[in-house]
């Protein structure tokens, strides 16, 4: 490789830079839920960062909540879908 096309290159990696830069915006942190009492902070956090051991692990199986568990046909599919991965890798 020569040196102009060195210098292409690294021409067209800064350029890639820059035009990321001025194209993606600023990520802000989440702000607090404003719960009276608690200073406007998120309770969720606080409370799995207190708890040691296990009791993380039981505290968030007893929150699990009924109506979000997916139904048989979602299992089903799920599982249909590991078979058509399988068949897709082997024979295309």
């Amino acid at each position: 490789m020569n040196a102009t096309k060195t210098l292409m290159v690294l021409t067209l990696c800064v350029l890639l830079c820059v035009m990321i830069g001025l194209v993606v915006d600023q990520a802000h942190a989440q702000k607090g839920l404003g719960i009276a009492g608690r200073g406007g902070e998120l309770s969720g956090d606080k409370d799995l960062a207190s708890k040691k051991g296990m009791d993380v692990i039981m505290s968030t199986k007893k929150r699990t909540d009924p109506t979000k568990m997916p139904t048989r046909l979602k299992k089903m599919v799920g599982i249909g879908s590991i078979f058509v991965m399988i068949a897709v890798v082997k024979w295309l």
